[in-house]
């Protein structure tokens, strides 16, 4: 991590695109400078161009040199002040003379790095080339003044073309670099203004909208980064969302679940409260079941309790599952279910259970397990028909299947639609199942419970 702190690959990349640039513009100016301005200023193509500026501008100094009379002194000392606008085109090179101009032969040589002498006779002249540029005996324009010959050299216009394409091969070498390090800066703008689009729309709200930022730098890392953290926050949204609901679905349960022994308990009260009961011993059985179904209501309001007080609704379960007698169990629930059963007006006889077996579960989900269902029998069945319980061991299982006609005109105004749900996650939670069909009128509810075998 701290290694690729140091290296910035977006530095480094808008570095590389300068190197390139600046490279491109120094190659443009130097093939300005190098190629293309001595190819316009010595090509033949071009020189009869420039013999003409030059017999212009000598013509037209000569003609103001003898319109005012002007020596040699004059003429060259206040050149650039008398015809400063010709001055600025010609670039004038002076030759100095104290004698009249008459000679067959002549010789340049070079002195120093702007200047000539010339020999003509006996006599030497000095050339001094103000413009910079070399000084041949043709490019010589005599030029007659008062008390002497001056003569101008023919390199008229020189410096303002060498000016103009220069300023020209700079501009060239601007527009290349810019062509190098504009796309690159809009490209990188771009890419910002995109994730800042991405950005906004998870500021406004939308936690699935994806970010995708290309690239391999600093920028996508961050969006990279930002994708990241979208993700972390859909998750827990996620995670709170299913613990709410199945907080939410706990409590409903357990509040539908509530009402069976509610119910039953108030039963088995009236029938003590009017005195139903035939015999001691029932009086003694009814206040038993009583106060088993008071334990059962009490054990459904804690477990609500504690589910309204925990975030996940995983700690509201009350005990874990334990290992129990399952003949004595089921066979339990079964008869007072069906005994119960029968004081509605029902047919149900409980059926018996020959071999001993173990089951691995909570007693207080098969508890609800049987409230519920025997609690949808006395809604739902028809009462004219018997309620058949069938009980079949298949060696790692048990399965209890219950068969009753569906009563022609149930009232399901009572009904929430939990008690069937509620028994299915019940009966997961121990590794059981709950299936039901309904053909031709009669609906069936199969329970299976799975076997707890011991480890040898």
């Amino acid at each position: 991590m701290e290694s690729k702190r140091r290296f910035s690959r977006l530095g480094a990349k808008l570095a590389g695109v300068s190197v390139l640039g600046l490279a491109l513009a120094f190659a443009i100016f130097y093939t300005v400078e190098s190629i293309v301005l001595p190819w316009l200023l010595y090509d033949e193509r071009f020189a009869p161009v420039w013999k003409a500026r030059a017999d212009a501008v000598a013509a037209a100094y000569q003609s103001y040199v003898t319109e005012h009379n002007l020596d040699l002194r004059q003429a060259s000392n206040y050149l650039e002040s008398l015809m400063p606008d010709m001055y600025a085109t010609a670039f004038i090179t002076a030759v100095h003379s104290t004698s009249s101009y008459e000679t067959k032969e002549e010789r340049f040589s070079p002195v120093g790095a702007y200047g000539y002498t010339y020999e003509a006779e006996d006599q030497i002249y000095t050339i001094i080339s103000k413009s910079g540029f070399d000084v041949s005996a043709a490019s010589l324009r005599l030029i007659k003044c008062a008390d002497g010959d001056l003569y101008l050299a023919d390199a008229a216009g020189i410096l303002q073309v060498r000016s103009t394409i220069l300023a020209g091969g700079l501009l060239l070498a601007l527009a290349g670099f810019c062509a190098v390090m504009i796309p690159c800066i809009v490209r990188l703008v771009r890419r910002i203004g995109a994730l800042s689009r991405e950005t906004g729309v998870l500021m406004a709200g939308n936690l699935d909208h994806a970010i995708h930022i290309r690239g391999r730098d600093e920028l996508s890392g961050l969006g990279e980064d930002i994708e990241r953290l979208r993700q972390s926050v859909n998750a827990r949204l996620e995670g709170e969302r299913e613990a709410v609901g199945a907080n939410s679905r706990l409590i409903t349960s357990l509040s539908h679940d509530l009402r069976t022994p509610l119910t039953k308990l108030t039963g088995y009260l009236d029938i003590l409260a009017y005195r139903k009961y035939q015999s001691q011993e029932e009086h003694d059985g009814f206040l038993r079941l009583a106060s088993e179904k008071a334990a059962q209501i009490k054990t459904l309001t804690d477990q609500l309790f504690a589910s309204a007080q925990v975030d996940a609704p995983e700690a509201a379960l009350e005990l874990p599952p334990e290992r129990v007698d399952g003949a004595a169990l089921l066979g339990q629930l079964l008869a007072e279910e069906c005994d119960g059963l029968c004081r509605e007006g029902f047919n149900a006889q409980p059926p018996v259970f020959r071999q001993q077996f173990a089951l691995y579960l909570r007693t207080a989900d098969a508890v609800r397990v049987f409230d519920n269902l025997f609690s949808n029998l006395k809604k739902y069945a028809d009462p004219a028909f018997p309620v058949k319980i069938r009980a079949r061991d298949k060696g790692e299982t048990v399965v209890l299947r219950f068969e009753n006609h569906v009563c022609p005109a149930p009232d399901r105004t009572d009904s929430h639609g939990l008690g069937v749900p509620t028994m299915r996650e019940l009966m997961s939670r121990s590794g059981g199942t709950l299936e039901t069909s309904e053909e031709k009128g009669i609906y069936t509810s199969t329970l299976t419970f799975r076997k707890h075998w011991e480890p040898r």
